[in-house]
């Protein structure tokens, strides 16, 4: 009886030792791993710009965007999907794609539209109701916007991305320094006080 008893106790240690012990994370796609395609356009996270739909995009992150319409005076509207916290290879992040929408799809999508929010950049953010929803699953992904949970400082990102082609201060805060990689199409804003933005655009549409 007491040898079934050790038997077992060291049957659930075994098992405990096991469930402790961290797995191996599958390889994901890094932020630094762009490859430019065939079409001018870049492929990151998986995404390749210009081609890759939000449903494939929600697929490969396996997990489910927010999406809204932003508008701003002065400025098209812009249909956008957020992800609040995306973790790849170990990096969480939050990521926000921008899609290709059709004008007058935008102005119907508005206009029944569930509320609109006002931001702190002035901007409003509206959101919208089912049918639209559905209506963008098969839009297309023009731009990545990756902000990383870890700040990157100069050197990592000179070791990683390289350096850029052209270093340019940031009109509206003169505090932050834009890093333009023109053949990828990536921008990245460095800011001390801030967090590091990866934006990665479609050069052709």
């Amino acid at each position: 009886m007491k040898k079934a008893i050790i038997g077992l106790l060291l049957t659930i240690i075994g098992i405990a030792a096991l469930v402790l012990i961290p797995s191996k994370q599958p390889p994901a796609p890094m932020p630094w791993e762009v490859t430019v395609m065939a079409d001018g356009n870049s492929k990151v996270f998986g995404i390749h710009l210009g081609t890759t739909t939000y449903k494939e995009a929600q697929e490969q992150f396996k997990e489910f965007g927010k999406t809204a319409i932003f508008t701003e005076e002065g400025s098209p509207p812009s249909v956008e999907a957020f992800f609040q916290s995306i973790n790849l290879g170990g990096l969480s992040a939050k990521l926000v794609l921008k899609l290709v929408v059709e004008p007058s799809a935008i102005d119907t999508m508005l206009a029944h539209a569930l509320e609109a929010r006002i931001q702190p950049s002035g901007a409003r953010s509206h959101t919208l109701n089912n049918e639209a929803n559905a209506r963008l699953i098969n839009a297309v992904v023009s731009t990545i916007t990756y902000i990383p949970s870890v700040r990157l400082n100069e050197e990592m990102i000179r070791y990683r991305f390289g350096d850029p082609q052209q270093i340019i201060k940031d009109e509206e805060n003169p505090n932050t320094a834009i890093w333009y990689y023109p053949v990828s199409g990536l921008l990245i804003r460095l800011n001390e006080n801030q967090k590091t933005i990866l934006e990665y655009q479609a050069n052709k549409l």
